[in-house]
């Protein structure tokens, strides 16, 4: 952005405001050092993210994982952001860090830095002056949403939101003529490669508002080069989305059409308490009534310094504020609609977003100052929102009084302090507001609310050498588990975690489980093994499922997935410790323990260099052989149909001594290939996958990058064309 203020006053206080966000965001780990590792972070993306950067450090670009079966589909999955050059690059520190949750939570301070930032920026360029647009970044990233779903929980959801701010300063700073359109489009490339189908439609909402903007403020000529930066954007980040789109037939995820439970979707009057410290919403979330966590805090001051903030100040944005008023009237409208429309779920992820312009509305009227009269008539209506505040938080949680109470107790005596110094030394409001901000959220997440409740805390162990020394020697090969953390006592939550893992823990473990995370998921597979998303296994038939006939191959799911070891959990309604008697003692042995039941396989498997699991009469496997995740060679003699331990994705193809061949599933989703008559002195069968729709995304993310590059060296001339003009104007006025 174009400023005449000196460089150091531009890039100062942004950096101060990113390392006092990422010194502040380590509040929390006092009482809670899971805060950070808790839920799909750590079942999902923080496991995910460090296998995928074993796989790059490895020299290879992850597509598909065979061994995290229903999960290993990762850019299907979409969320682990493949295509993302910064997520790509912290996968590899996550990869490189030997404590899990240290891994994650720097990462997760980099994009809560980001975000602070972000928004540090849109207040500025709407007018907010520089300590007030310092307290907007320091408040977003510690609302309550944005805090304990995304940062804690739901860590694509941080990364997706953290670039809409950027996009969004840079988008109208495109608009306006002061930065190079090239700017927005790196930002909302980086938006909606996350894969976060909410960012995408945080970058979409942005260009709709600053468009409204422009045709407020009578910019018309600008509309066409947003148009074309939003047209390579989305030509560049299709690649993302094509894997998810072609999968959805085989995946569990092909819900559409519209309809309401009630799940995560706040009210109106839920969405309008934003500076409650303790209040939880009467939000139902995953089968709890109410929020466990203060999910629309967004920062202590704006309720109770409302009737103090000059509001009519304002007014000076004019025109300027159609965008803050399109981008937040639309997700208002979003926020209060149905639980379930299409493929998005849960309004409440939308909370952030909604209250981005808020708080930037805020900053800018706080800019002004507070009003220093009518101080009697102002006191009174502040007192009655504080009651109000804290009336609305004890009736939602009445037995939680006493925190509603410590609640009230802080924010009067912060919103007191405030005014005082509002009126005697305005200059230090910003420090006071600062200084609230970190007291509340001191006291919200190591008195109050310490962890989101509402969700699965895990509480796995941290250090990858001790998930090693646990598992890596004890579970080898291709391993099925069958647990649920159901059917672990309560009385000792984490007390399993050194026998058995949930999601995508397995593989920092070295054990290379079925049983991974799976957001799309393999519908046929995970039906007939009774497998649901985080990989547990609830029905008590499960070990009879593992021993019966994998439909279309001939043998046993044991020996189509090439099952290694089985883990079966003795609390469970599995059988207990005689869960395995059913195993061949000819080739397996079983080792009940106190907690679990193992079975190891003793006899080798028939192809041991590859994935072959079973063949038809008349088919001669000569050699298989695995070259790398996605690619294998077969040379057979015969004919008939061949299985592999594989789900059969779209995106497998097949060859025969080059020429093409049909790829087929089992009625349980493996992969099978009918394979022709073969040469006389055999032929060599080729599997490979590569991405659906990759090479036409590929193709079109080549024309929007070109279309990108045209745009910005287009703009780049036009503007010295016109700098030149100008100051040829300026010689010639001074000459004459």
């Amino acid at each position: 952005m174009k400023s005449d203020l000196p460089l150091a006053h531009r890039v100062v206080p942004p950096i101060l405001l990113a390392a006092l966000v990422s010194v502040v965001a380590a509040i929390p780990l006092i009482s809670n050092k899971w805060f950070y590792y808790w839920d799909d972070s750590a079942a999902a993306f923080t496991p995910g993210w460090h296998t995928i950067g074993e796989r790059i450090l490895s020299g290879s670009w992850p597509t598909l994982i065979p061994e995290l079966w229903a999960g290993g589909n990762v850019t299907a999955e979409a969320l682990y952001g493949t295509y993302n050059p910064v997520i790509l690059l912290d996968s590899v520190a996550i990869a490189l860090i030997p404590n899990l949750a240290i891994g994650i939570t720097l990462v997760k301070m980099q994009f809560m830095a980001i975000l602070a930032v972000g928004v540090y920026l849109v207040a500025r360029q709407y007018g907010a002056n520089r300590s007030m647009a310092f307290i907007a970044g320091l408040a977003m990233p510690f609302a309550g949403y944005t805090l304990y779903f995304d940062a804690s929980s739901w860590a694509s959801g941080l990364i997706a939101f953290a670039w809409i701010p950027h996009v969004w300063w840079s988008t109208r700073a495109s608009a306006l003529g002061r930065v190079n359109p090239l700017v927005p489009i790196l930002f909302g490339y980086l938006a909606m490669t996350t894969g976060n189908p909410y960012g995408a439609v945080g970058v979409a909402v942005v260009y709709v508002a600053v468009i409204a903007e422009c045709i407020a403020v009578k910019r018309g000529r600008s509309i066409k080069s947003l148009l074309v930066s939003a047209t390579a954007i989305i030509m560049m980040s299709l690649i993302v989305y094509l894997p998810l789109l072609f999968t959805t037939g085989v995946s569990v995820r092909t819900q559409s059409g519209i309809s309401n439970d009630g799940s995560l979707r706040p009210d109106l009057g839920d969405l309008i308490n934003l500076s409650g410290p303790s209040n939880q919403p009467y939000v139902t979330a995953f089968s709890v009534p109410a929020m466990t966590i203060p999910l629309v805090y967004l920062a202590w001051f704006l309720i109770p310094l409302a009737p103090w903030i000059q509001w009519n100040s304002l007014k000076k944005l004019g025109r300027h504020s159609v965008s803050l008023l399109a981008f937040g009237g639309i997700y208002v409208v979003l926020l209060l609609g149905p639980s379930n429309l299409w493929l998005f779920r849960w309004p409440a992820r939308l909370l952030e977003y909604g209250q981005l312009p808020v708080i930037v509305a805020v900053a800018v009227a706080l800019s002004a100052g507070l009003h220093r009269d009518r101080i009697r008539p102002r006191a009174v209506i502040t007192a009655g929102l504080l009651a109000l505040q804290f009336y609305l938080a004890w009736s939602n949680v009445p037995e939680d009084i006493g925190i509603h109470f410590a609640s009230l107790v802080i924010t009067v005596a912060l919103t007191a302090i405030a005014l005082i110094v509002a009126y005697r030394k305005p200059r230090f409001l910003a420090g006071v507001l600062a200084a609230g901000i970190i007291v509340v959220l001191s006291a919200q997440t190591n008195f109050w609310f310490t962890g989101n409740y509402n969700v699965t805390p895990w509480k796995f162990p941290r250090q990858v050498a001790f998930l090693e020394s646990k598992f890596e020697d004890r579970y080898q090969g291709t391993t099925f588990a069958i647990a649920d953390p159901e059917f672990i006592p309560t009385d000792n939550p984490t007390g399993h975690w050194g026998d058995l893992l949930f999601g995508n823990a397995w593989q920092p473990a070295g054990v290379d489980a079925v049983n991974s995370y799976a957001g799309i998921s393999y519908n046929d597979f995970v039906q007939e093994l009774c497998i649901n998303y985080y990989g547990g296994v609830k029905c008590p038939d499960a070990v009879d499922r593992l021993l019966a006939e994998s439909p279309g191959t001939g043998v046993s799911w044991l020996d189509a997935m090439r099952v290694d070891t089985v883990v079966v959990q003795n609390s469970g309604p599995y059988g207990g410790k005689h869960a395995l008697d059913a195993l061949p003692e000819s080739d397996w042995t079983v080792a009940p323990d106190r907690l679990v039941t193992v079975g190891h396989r003793e006899a080798g498997h028939q192809w041991p260099e590859g994935r072959v699991s079973a063949a038809t009469e008349g088919l001669d496997i000569r050699s298989d052989s695995a070259a790398t995740d996605t690619r294998e060679s077969v040379e057979y003699t015969g004919s008939g149909t061949i299985t592999f331990a594989l789900l059969a994705w779209p995106g497998w193809s097949a060859t025969v001594d080059g020429e093409t061949v049909e790829t087929q599933a089992s009625p349980g989703g493996l992969l099978q290939v009918n394979l022709p008559p073969s040469a006389a002195d055999g032929s060599t069968l080729t599997i490979e996958f590569s991405p659906p729709g990759s090479s036409f995304g590929w193709t079109v993310a080549g024309v929007g990058l070109l279309v990108a590059l045209s745009q910005g060296v287009w703009a780049y001339r036009h503007r010295r064309a016109d700098q030149e003009e100008t100051a040829a104007a300026s010689a010639d006025s001074v000459t004459s």
